[in-house]
């Protein structure tokens, strides 16, 4: 004679719980090794190709193409490599974010300010950064530009196209 087990969904429940609570647990006292020193060598040698337009004004346009720089770099890192030094800036920790005070020699004086663009592929035209450029990531191929926009008029963008 069979004898048939009653279904417990207390018991199963309780099954269930304790199953989930111990694979939880030994995951988090699971040690997670760190990165090797051959991926540490690799995601380092690992770069991508950006330009930087900086125009002051329609006679002073400065072009620097293919800047190589790490995966992962940021648009202040691409204006530091460009400007090599030649880039007065505040950092703001609210904004997270630098401010051009100056870029080339040329002081920001009101209304003209350094302002930074992106070039939009999708419009063909260049808009303004989203963020500041400490927080914008740049991509492989990206096409930015800083501009000594007269802020007085509404749409003081780059003259110059890529």
């Amino acid at each position: 004679m069979k004898t048939e087990h009653p279904f417990r969904p207390a018991a199963w429940a309780a099954l269930l719980l304790v199953s989930l609570w111990l694979s939880v647990g030994c995951a988090l006292a699971t040690p997670v090794p760190a990165p090797t020193a051959t991926f540490a060598a690799t995601s380092k040698t690992e770069t991508i190709k950006v330009s930087l337009l900086v125009q002051v004004a329609e006679a002073d346009i400065r072009w620097f193409r293919d800047v190589e720089l790490p995966r992962g770099a940021n648009a202040w890192e691409l204006t530091e490599t460009a400007a090599q030094g030649q880039v007065e800036a505040q950092f703001y920790p609210l904004y997270r974010s630098h401010f051009i005070d100056a870029l080339f020699g040329v002081k920001g004086q009101a209304p003209n300010f350094w302002l930074i663009f992106l070039w939009s592929e999708a419009s063909n035209k260049w808009e303004p950064l989203p963020v500041g450029a400490d927080l914008f990531s740049l991509k492989e191929g990206h096409v930015l530009a800083w501009y000594y926009a007269d802020t007085s008029k509404e749409q003081s963008v780059p003259t110059v196209n890529p």
